[in-house]
């Protein structure tokens, strides 16, 4: 794992700094939300979102890890994260067709509190998701992910089918590297210290995976419980994706995929693996137009 070596005071600077990033635009000008606001959870959490684009478009759940709030915990770590101008760009591209629920999430990162001693849990997951698509008054999503967004996305469409469908990268549906993650997550934050934000949110990544291996999660019943949102399950990943080696995560999350191609196709899933690319320099126009083109159509 890479230690953050920043001290309070440069921490301090980076912190301030990302607060004067700037919000999504369009063709420069700043980009309104149809509606802002907080999901308040049921253990006292308040998750920030915004509603952006035209207001009768299907919905997309966007977050981890598309947000400022997550590029400045990226910050503490010590790597420069996907950038605010990915973000924006990805947002922009997104809303000229669909309506997009953009979400300060997981818990703890921008504006959204927490997380709480013990989360962060699946289950927990999935009732944020729904928490926020209540408070937004969206009925139906599909939810967009990649890494760790990912791994949210499928926990959510395997406990509620108020999430319509996925469009999600880097992580595996079935086969994935738990106990791998799970060791890598805690020798992560058990290295920073403590009580710093960024701390906080790992301790919760940590939790999320210590609670998937404690509790057998059946991957096989999950793909099979999603079946019936077939044609709204797209899953894609770089062709050389072994996890993040610069911060200590090796673990294989291409192979996965690949090995189990057929498999999720048969279930209805759209498989896309794009050659040449690793977890951390896929490119937005490596991948998404492949999510559009598949989204292409498409209602629920």
């Amino acid at each position: 794992m890479k230690q953050s070596g920043l001290t309070l005071k440069s921490l301090a600077i980076v912190l301030a700094a990302g607060l004067l990033l700037p919000a999504s635009t369009v063709n420069g000008e700043p980009m309104q939300a149809t509606k802002e606001g907080f999901a308040e959870t049921d253990d006292g959490v308040r998750i920030h979102y915004r509603l952006l684009g035209p207001t009768d478009a299907p919905t997309l759940w966007v977050g981890y890890p598309w947000t400022e709030g997550w590029d400045r915990i990226m910050q503490e770590l010590g790597s420069p994260g996907r950038g605010t101008d990915v973000n924006r760009e990805l947002i922009e591209t997104l809303t000229a067709t669909y309506q997009v629920l953009h979400v300060d999430y997981p818990r703890g990162t921008g504006r959204s509190t927490g997380p709480l001693p013990g989360d962060l849990k699946p289950e927990t997951v999935a009732k944020d998701y729904v928490a926020v698509a209540d408070a937004a008054g969206v009925d139906r999503f599909v939810a967009m992910g990649y890494s760790w967004g990912a791994g949210f996305g499928l926990h959510v469409a395997s406990r509620t089918r108020r999430c319509a469908g996925l469009a999600i990268g880097g992580w595996p549906a079935l086969d994935a590297p738990y106990k791998e993650i799970l060791e890598s997550s805690r020798t992560q934050s058990s290295a920073l210290p403590a009580g710093t934000a960024a701390q906080k949110v790992i301790a919760s990544n940590t939790n999320f995976y210590a609670e998937i291996v404690g509790s057998a999660w059946d991957e096989e019943a999950a793909v099979e419980f999603m079946r019936d949102r077939a044609g709204l399950l797209y899953l894609y990943v770089g062709s050389e994706d072994v996890g993040v080696p610069s911060m200590g995560h090796v673990f294989p999350i291409a192979e996965p995929i690949i090995a189990n191609r057929e498999r999720l196709e048969a279930a209805g899933w759209k498989v896309d693996v794009i050659e040449g690319y690793d977890h951390m320099d896929l490119p937005l126009d490596a991948w998404l137009p492949g999510v559009l083109d598949f989204l292409d159509g498409k209602t629920w």
